[in-house]
């Protein structure tokens, strides 16, 4: 599995489509908590990150998803260049510490995202 990050979604639909597995990382739309699709797992309404598995074999996509620790495994744009599986909270972690070991570039942008994510979330300050 390689690692991704959020401007990084066409080079990783392409890894998958020549046979290996992409990690797509990136940060959610600002939804103010509000579910970003019909029956978003909770999950995802608090994760600061999101993740894209992406893989062409079916079989291996949901094999590992299921070794991520997914509890409920949908399989999105089933038979298409983009078949995923979307990760959040612990199965992304878990698919981040399996992945090959990240650039120091995507670590900077993760830690960027969470920043920005971060500061979204503070109170503010009424003078």
């Amino acid at each position: 599995m390689t690692v991704f990050d959020h401007s990084e979604m066409r080079q990783a639909r392409e890894h998958s489509l020549m046979g290996g597995q992409a990690l797509h990382i990136w940060g959610p739309p600002q939804a103010n908590g509000q579910s970003a699709w019909p029956g978003q797992p909770a999950c995802f309404r608090r994760s600061r990150l999101w993740g894209h598995l992406m893989d062409q074999d079916r079989e291996r996509l949901v094999a590992t998803a299921r070794q991520l620790g997914v509890k409920r495994i949908v399989v999105g744009s089933d038979g298409e260049p983009n078949q995923h599986v979307d990760l959040c909270g612990r199965p992304l972690a878990n698919a981040i510490a399996r992945a090959r070991r990240p650039s120091d570039k995507l670590i900077r942008v993760l830690k960027e995202m969470i920043q920005r994510k971060e500061s979204h979330h503070e109170p503010q300050v009424q003078s």
